[in-house]
């Protein structure tokens, strides 16, 4: 009866582990988490990268917006009108107004990120076209929450999008913000492999407020 017993429990356990496993791994993202990621740029040349969160909705660095000039959303190779709601330039969030038509937003991600998750950069390098970059999670720093991962990324990606897997799904575990980088003389250098996003948690508490502004 024991020997029974203990047979079930495994099995039991073997189960829910294999669930839990299927449920934590998602693969490459697909075409929805991808096309939520959306291109940003304004009149005075720059581009960035933006993230669709909600209909008409895209959230996107601070450091890549300046009030003086307009900015634009590329929305299936149309450029849109876009309008800044609000902005924090503490946490380098900014979410724009802009017709996103069929897009289907990303969901934001509740859950922290285990040691070593799987996580995936998506953006557009200096304005070319959209790229995907895999990394793994390496740490939230102490100070101000910020994620690092070790998914690359270029200039032009500030905005976009660093996607995970939560619960078998695709979800929007941060934005990013930069590349890392260490001073050498009078210039910086870049360092391989090494990205820096906002945490999704900051992200929720910042369009929550945005919500209730408008």
């Amino acid at each position: 009866m024991i020997r029974k017993l203990l047979v079930g429990l495994c099995s039991l356990v073997a189960f829910f582990w294999q669930g839990w496993v299927f449920a934590a791994n998602c693969g490459w993202p697909e075409q929805d988490a991808l096309e939520s990621v959306v291109r940003v740029m304004s009149d005075d040349g720059s581009h960035a990268s933006g993230v669709v969160v909600a209909p008409g909705r895209v959230l996107t660095a601070a450091h890549a917006l300046d009030e003086r000039f307009q900015s634009y959303v590329l929305i299936h190779g149309e450029r849109n009108v876009a309008h800044i709601m609000s902005i924090d330039r503490a946490k380098d969030l900014a979410v724009l107004q802009v017709n996103t038509g069929h897009i289907k937003p990303i969901e934001i991600g509740h859950d922290n990120l285990n040691a070593s998750a799987k996580v995936w950069a998506v953006g557009f390098p200096r304005a070319e076209s959209k790229t995907t970059s895999s990394g793994s999670f390496k740490v939230k720093a102490a100070t101000d929450g910020a994620l690092h991962t070790t998914a690359p990324i270029d200039s032009g990606q500030s905005g976009g999008g660093l996607i995970s897997c939560e619960e078998g799904r695709h979800v929007l575990a941060g934005m990013l913000r930069g590349f890392a980088a260490y001073v050498s003389g009078d210039s910086y250098v870049k360092i391989k492999n090494h990205s820096v996003s906002v945490a999704s948690a900051d992200i929720r508490s910042f369009i929550e407020v945005v919500g209730k502004q408008n």
